[in-house]
């Protein structure tokens, strides 16, 4: 089953508690960083838009980062869906973080190898999969959830419903047309 990350935005207030927790826990050393919190800036003055997002490796179905790698020290495990770097297999030769998206895989200095978020699967250091990623055990307002991605899905379509149906929506109508094929479900 694949797990992943689902982040609100909205929550998010910048105060980088979930990339320490991520180096803290993992041990990742000064340099990379397996998550980082970035502003995302568009407009021009007087309407400007910003808003923080809290980037980790996605996780991808069809991994970019393991295509790309020469040597196949990157898998995606079949039973989590979790991309990983091998350590030992890994020649540190970077095409993994051309090929990322998110510039998930990052070089190592010390080890001269590639790394990047394993959903807090260190060696030594499994966090069970039913309990909270650190990045997310640490966030003080909730905006990182991490689980299995059908469960992720179900409550971003409960949040959905629950600002369709709030008041904030007066005068809309209660109703939506095609919601299947936008939220999923049954």
């Amino acid at each position: 089953m694949q797990h992943g990350f689902y982040f609100d935005h909205k929550r998010c207030v910048k105060c980088h508690a979930c990339e320490i927790a991520c180096k803290t826990w993992n041990e990742v050393e000064i340099g990379p960083r397996w998550r980082e919190v970035v502003k995302i800036e568009s407009g021009t003055y007087p309407e400007v838009k910003a808003m923080n997002v809290s980037m980790a490796c996605m996780h991808c179905g069809d991994a970019p980062c393991r295509n790309a790698c020469p040597v196949t020290a990157i898998t995606k495990r079949a039973d989590d869906g979790v991309v990983v770097v091998d350590p030992n297999t890994c020649i540190g030769c970077g095409f993994c973080a051309w090929a990322c998206p998110f510039n998930a895989p990052q070089l190592s200095a010390t080890a001269g190898k590639m790394e990047k978020c394993n959903f807090c699967q260190t060696p030594g250091k499994e966090r069970p999969l039913d309990m909270p990623r650190a990045c997310e055990e640490i966030c003080p307002t909730g905006a990182i959830k991490s689980g299995s991605m059908v469960d992720l899905a179900n409550q971003g379509r409960e949040r959905a419903a629950a600002r369709l149906g709030g008041s904030d929506m007066q005068g809309f109508p209660g109703m939506i047309v095609g919601a299947q094929q936008q939220f999923g479900g049954d």
